[in-house]
Parts: C-alpha cells; sequence; structure tokens
C-alpha cells in the first residue's frame, strides 16, 4: 500500500500546483453534486468540473510513470502489480466516487456519465504518456467548432442510444490500451539526443527521461539525422582540403549545432508549413483576427530556440574536454571566442525562421500589411535573438533561474514587437522602421557585445554539471 501512495503523490512531487488545482476541482465537483438542488444540474456542473481535473490529474500522472517505468524499475518486485494496484485506486477516486454519488441521489444518466469520466480519466493519461495522442483528438475539437449545431445534434440523439456507453468505454479501453502498452514495455535505451538539436519533436535530452516517439516522430527524427551527418562529412572533408580558420569554425558549428544547416532549416520550415496550413485552412478559414499576431508568434517560436542553449551546454560540458583536446587552442580566450562564434549563427537563423513562418501567415491569412509585418519581424527578431543568445549564454545555472531570464526575454521582446508594430504604422516603414531597428538592433548588439566579453574572460568549465 505504500509503493502504491508514492505512486500516487509521484505527480504531486513534481508537479505541485497541478495535484492540488485537480483534487480542489474533485472537491468542488462533490460539493455540486450533494449541494446544488436539483440534484441533476448539480450533477451537470460537478461532471464538467470532476471531468476538467481529471484531464489535467492523469495527464500529469501519464508523464510521472512514464519517466518512472523505466527498464531497471521492473526489477524491483511487485512492480507491475503496484501500478495495477494505482489503476484501481484511481479509478475508485476518479470515476467511482462520483458515480456512487450520482447513483445514491439518482441522478439521471449517471452509467453515461460513469463513462465520460472514465473517457476523460482515459483521455488525459494516453496524452501523458503518448503526447502524439492529442492529434487524435483536433479533428473533432475543428468539427466543434466548425459546425457546433451538427456535434448538438449527435449529442442529443447519442443520450437516447443504447450503443453510446458500450463505445464510450470501447474508446476508453483502446486509450488506454495505447498508452499501457509502449510503457510497459522494456525495451533498450534509446542514443542520447544531442543537447544542443533543434527538432523540437519531442525527442527528449535528458538522460535520465525514457523517451517514446511515435512511427512518424521517428520519421522525422531519421530526416534530421541523416542531413545532419552528411553535413558533418561535408565540413570535415572541406577542413581537410583547406584547413582554414573558417572552416574549422564551420566544422566546431557542425558538432555542436547537428540541426541548424541550411537542408535541416528548410526541411524544418517545410514540416510547419504543412500542419500550419491544415490548421488554417479546416479550423481558422471563418474566423477573422489580426493578422500581425502571426508575426508575434514567428517571433516566439524563433526565441525558443535559445534557452536550449544555457541547459546544453551545462550538459556538454565532459564532452567539450574532448573538443578542447582537439582545437589545442594557445589560450583559453581562443577556445571560448571559437565556441562564441559557432553559436552566433544560431541569430541569423532564427531571423530567417522567423521571416518565412511570417511569410507563410501572410498567405495563409491573405494579411493586409504583409511589409509591416515583415520589417518588423525581421528587426525584431535580430534583436531578441541577439538579447536570447547573450543572456543564455552567460545567465544563470539553475533551472528557475533560467526560466525566469527566458520569460523576461519573451515578455520584453513581444513588447517589442507590439511597440514596433505601432511605431511602424503611424510614423511609416522609413522613420518608424528606423527608429525601431536603432533602439532594437543597438539594445540587442549592446547586450551581445557585453555577454560575451563577460563569456571570453570565464575560464572552461568541463566538470560534470550537478544533479
Amino acid at each position: 500500500m505504500r509503493a502504491i501512495v508514492q505512486l500516487w503523490l509521484l505527480p504531486c512531487r513534481q508537479m505541485p500546483l497541478l495535484g492540488v488545482l485537480a483534487h480542489l476541482l474533485w472537491l468542488a465537483a462533490l460539493a455540486c453534486l450533494a449541494w446544488i438542488r436539483p440534484h441533476a444540474d448539480g450533477a451537470a456542473l460537478g461532471a464538467g468540473l470532476v471531468a476538467m481535473g481529471s484531464w489535467f490529474w492523469h495527464m500529469g500522472l501519464g508523464a510521472a510513470l512514464r519517466g518512472a517505468c523505466q527498464p531497471e524499475n521492473f526489477l524491483l518486485p511487485g512492480f507491475r502489480r503496484r501500478l495495477a494496484g494505482l489503476g484501481l485506486a484511481d479509478a475508485a477516486v476518479w470515476v467511482g466516487v462520483p458515480a456512487a454519488l450520482a447513483l445514491a441521489l439518482g441522478v439521471p444518466h449517471a452509467m453515461l456519465g460513469a463513462s465520460l469520466l472514465l473517457l476523460a480519466a482515459a483521455m488525459g493519461f494516453a496524452m501523458g504518456v503518448e503526447r502524439w495522442i492529442s492529434l487524435l483528438f483536433w479533428p473533432l475539437l475543428v468539427l466543434a467548432g466548425w459546425m457546433p449545431g451538427l456535434v448538438g445534434a449527435i449529442v442529443h440523439d447519442a443520450l437516447g442510444s443504447p450503443l453510446t456507453l458500450p463505445l464510450l468505454l470501447l474508446t476508453a479501453v483502446l486509450l488506454l490500451r495505447l498508452a499501457l502498452h509502449p510503457m510497459l514495455q522494456i525495451t533498450d535505451r534509446p542514443p542520447d539526443a544531442s543537447p544542443l538539436e533543434g527538432l523540437s519533436l519531442g525527442r527528449s535530452t535528458a538522460a535520465d527521461t525514457a523517451t517514446r516517439r511515435s512511427a512518424l516522430g521517428r520519421r522525422f527524427e531519421g530526416w534530421f539525422d541523416a542531413i545532419a551527418q552528411r553535413a558533418l562529412a561535408l565540413a570535415l572533408m572541406r577542413y581537410r582540403e583547406e584547413p582554414s580558420a573558417a572552416r574549422r569554425r564551420a566544422l566546431v558549428r557542425r558538432l555542436l549545432l547537428p540541426h541548424d544547416n541550411a537542408a535541416a532549416l528548410v526541411l524544418r520550415i517545410a514540416i510547419m508549413a504543412v500542419f500550419a496550413a491544415l490548421y488554417v485552412v479546416v479550423a481558422m478559414h471563418r474566423q477573422h483576427f489580426n493578422a500581425t499576431v502571426v508575426g508575434a508568434y514567428a517571433v516566439l517560436m524563433a526565441l525558443a530556440r535559445f534557452p536550449q542553449i544555457g541547459r546544453g551546454m551545462q550538459r556538454m560540458r565532459p564532452n567539450l574536454a574532448d573538443l578542447y583536446l582537439t582545437l589545442a587552442p594557445t589560450t583559453r580566450t581562443q577556445y571560448q571566442q571559437m565556441l562564441a562564434s559557432a553559436l552566433l549563427v544560431l541569430v541569423p537563423i532564427g531571423t530567417l525562421t522567423a521571416l518565412a513562418y511570417t511569410a507563410l501567415g501572410i498567405v495563409l491569412t491573405r494579411a493586409d500589411q504583409p511589409g509591416l509585418m515583415l520589417l518588423v519581424t525581421l528587426i525584431v527578431a535580430t534583436g531578441g535573438g541577439l538579447v536570447a543568445l547573450g543572456v543564455h549564454l552567460v545567465g544563470p545555472q539553475g533551472t528557475v533561474g533560467r526560466q525566469l531570464v527566458n520569460a523576461a526575454v519573451l515578455a520584453g521582446t513581444m513588447a517589442t514587437y507590439w511597440g514596433g508594430a505601432w511605431l511602424v504604422d503611424a510614423l511609416g516603414y522609413l522613420f518608424g522602421g528606423g527608429l525601431l531597428a536603432l533602439i532594437t538592433l543597438g539594445f540587442g548588439l549592446g547586450v551581445w557585445f557585453a555577454s560575451q566579453r563577460e563569456y571570453l574572460q570565464r575560464e572552461p568549465c568541463f566538470d560534470a554539471p550537478l544533479a
């Protein structure tokens, strides 16, 4: 019993806010069901609350158990039996107790509500274990927003159909099967990914995290890895032909940033274009909104690459010792300068990515001011990239500190973007854009040169980071 309690508390320790919020929703749902008259109205409100809390809780529970189900943990005595006990206790709390209370109060459609609660729990758990499962429900959400009348008619007819209950139970069982099969499967640990890779496909770079990916994700990763291998081989061949400083820097860049080359950038933009086109065509064809938001979102996506610099360089310390011995620099400043110059390429890559995403958004949304969006994105993405690279290169080593710094950088960049859009719209492309470039790029270059100067003064560190 103690092991089951520890497994139950696992998501609460990792995500305390989620645990508190989910269980408060559970208590609020039971209170609505017991005290609101008539009980049918209380049950409707309580079912929504407990379904929301159950979905959040089981997403966290699935993510926590995915990390706990390491191959070596299955050697523990009765580990699978303890997991089964946790599942039964969890189902009793989140489904059994509300259903029993609803049946005791004579609430209509109580068993149907219990099956919906089970489906919500299974859905959240499956999404926590296998994130790609959320894509299965995306068409349903699109349909609900696109044709709400049809969805309402389907729900009305489903309430009176005897097949609804078994179909809901079958769907919940299938979702649990999709989540539990890979989680309980004992396989060899996949090769460690590069701490500075730029895939953003769900491949974890943490050494102690069990990563399970979908077939589509593995296919994408195979493409990017093949491109990275060819780019590294080409850089090595060019360096052997002519061992210049520029080609040595390019070779170091291919080692540190395997997925930040021209071919990988084109493939990444093409994949994003496919998904963005599907979303806009299917989900947003009737909606009207400020198209300038697309540029802001593109800048945010470009800046999402930089927080990985601080984490990745910290994790790569032991491996960087081999790079230091291979380069054999005459001074430590020369070595630090080599790393900083190699990482600086992320700024133009981020700017090109933001411009490509903005151009794609302009085409899909038929924006009224494409020139304004591209100009502001160009300036803000460049300045924001310089600031983000500088602060993450020399910023805090702790996780909380990095998160606070990243939040400050994102907030400042978004404020600059919207202020720049207003400035260019008010003063024109020449004066407004020039003033925005003077302020933004001046500040970005100042932060980068100051950060680079601080980084060059530091001694190279090759110690493994503390856990």
